[in-house]
C-alpha cells in the first residue's frame, strides 16, 4: 500500500498544473481513477469528477482535494529578456528567489530578486524570470505574456517524511487517489472531486458541489504544522496523524461531522489530531452550496508551505485514506 501511494505522489508532484491552467494534472488524476470508478467527467470550471455508485441505500458523499499548484504569471518582459512577474496563489517573493521554474511551454528559468540591503524590501515588483534569453523579443517566441510557471524539483524521501514542490495539494489528489483503489462495494455513491482553482479563492470547490449535490462533503488538504520555530500557534504535528478542522479564517466545521471523524477514528484506533487555523480552503465553498452541504475537512500536516520544500508524513496520508475508507464503510450517520 505504501509503495503504491509513494509512486503516485512521485507522478502527481512531477505534473505541471498551476491555478486555472489544470489540463494536464486533471488529464493524469482521469487516467490514474479510471480504473476504480463507473463515470469519469469534468465540469464547465475545470473540475474534475470520478463517481463510484453505490450498491443502494446510502448517501451520495462528496470526497474532494484541490488539484491545482501556486504558481506566477508573466505580467511583462524586459528589453533586457527578464520577465516581470506576479504570484499565483499563496507563492511569496522570499520563497521564490533562487528558485527554478517550469513555464506552460515547457521552458525552464531561475527566479531573482534585485540587489537589497533590507529584508523587508523583498517584493514580487523586484522579482523577475530569467530564462536564459538577451532580448524580449527572444522571450515572447518561448513565454507569452499571461502564461503561468510554477517551482519545479524532485520529490525527495526521508525516512517517513516526503519534501518537494506541489504537496499542496498532490498529496491530498494521492489519498483520493489511494481511497479509490481500496474501496470496495458500498452503499454510498462517492464522487472523487479533484477541485480547479483552490490556491486562488478557492473557487472550484463551490461549482463542483453545486453540481453534484451531496449529502455530505468531506475536504482533503493540507494544513501548516506547529512543530517548527515561529510556525503558526497550532498543536499539529508530523507523524501524528492526519487532522480534523473544526475552524478556519472563513469555514466553521459541522459539530455532526466533526463528531462522526471522531467518532470512527476512535473505533478504528487511527490517529486523529485536532486543528483551528487560519487561512481557507475549499469548505469554505463547499459547505455553503445550494442549500447547505454538511461538510469536514481532513488535513495533512505540511511543514514549509508555499516553498519548493514543502514536506509531508507518509503515514499522516496512509491515516488519511485509512479514515475515509472506514468512514464509508460505516453508515455515515451524524448526530
Amino acid at each position: 500500500m505504501k509503495t503504491s501511494m509513494l509512486e503516485q505522489l512521485h507522478h502527481l508532484t512531477a505534473v505541471w498544473g498551476p491555478a486555472g491552467r489544470e489540463q494536464k494534472i486533471a488529464g493524469a488524476l482521469s487516467d490514474a481513477i479510471r480504473p476504480y470508478v463507473d463515470e469519469v467527467r469534468t465540469d464547465g470550471f475545470g473540475n474534475l469528477v470520478a463517481i463510484k455508485r453505490g450498491t443502494g441505500g446510502g448517501k451520495r458523499v462528496m470526497l474532494t482535494a484541490h488539484m491545482d499548484t501556486i504558481g506566477a504569471i508573466a505580467m511583462n518582459v524586459s528589453e533586457k529578456g527578464l520577465i516581470h512577474l506576479e504570484p499565483v496563489g499563496g507563492l511569496k517573493a522570499w520563497n521564490a528567489m533562487g528558485q527554478r521554474v517550469v513555464w506552460g511551454s515547457g521552458v525552464v528559468g531561475v527566479l531573482q530578486h534585485e540587489a537589497i540591503d533590507d529584508a523587508k524590501e523583498i517584493s514580487f515588483k523586484k522579482l523577475w524570470c530569467d530564462i536564459g534569453a538577451t532580448s524580449r523579443e527572444e522571450v515572447l517566441e518561448n513565454v507569452r505574456l499571461g502564461e503561468m510557471c510554477t517551482v519545479v524539483g524532485d520529490l525527495q524521501q526521508m525516512g517517513d517524511l516526503l519534501t518537494g514542490p506541489g504537496l499542496d495539494n498532490r498529496a491530498g489528489c494521492a489519498v483520493l487517489l489511494e481511497v479509490a483503489r481500496h474501496l470496495d462495494a458500498c452503499a454510498h455513491e462517492v464522487c472523487f472531486v479533484f477541485t480547479s482553482q483552490g490556491e486562488t479563492g478557492p473557487r472550484g470547490g463551490g461549482t463542483a458541489a453545486f453540481g453534484v449535490d451531496p449529502d455530505m462533503a468531506f475536504v482533503i488538504d493540507v494544513a501548516a504544522a506547529g512543530d517548527v520555530p515561529r510556525a503558526p500557534r497550532v498543536d499539529v504535528k508530523l507523524g501524528k496523524g492526519p487532522a480534523i478542522k473544526l475552524k478556519d479564517g472563513n469555514y466553521m466545521g459541522h459539530v455532526g461531522m466533526i463528531d462522526l471523524v471522531r467518532r470512527v477514528a476512535e473505533e478504528h484506533a487511527i490517529p486523529l489530531q485536532t486543528e483551528i487555523a487560519a487561512g481557507t480552503n475549499d469548505a469554505q465553498v463547499v459547505s455553503v452550496a445550494g442549500q447547505g452541504i454538511p461538510t469536514a475537512v481532513i488535513d495533512i500536516p505540511a511543514r514549509y508551505r508555499g516553498t519548493a520544500a514543502e514536506m509531508v508524513s507518509l503515514p499522516d496520508m496512509h491515516g488519511a485514506a485509512d479514515l475515509l475508507l472506514k468512514l464509508l464503510g460505516s453508515n455515515l450517520e451524524t448526530e
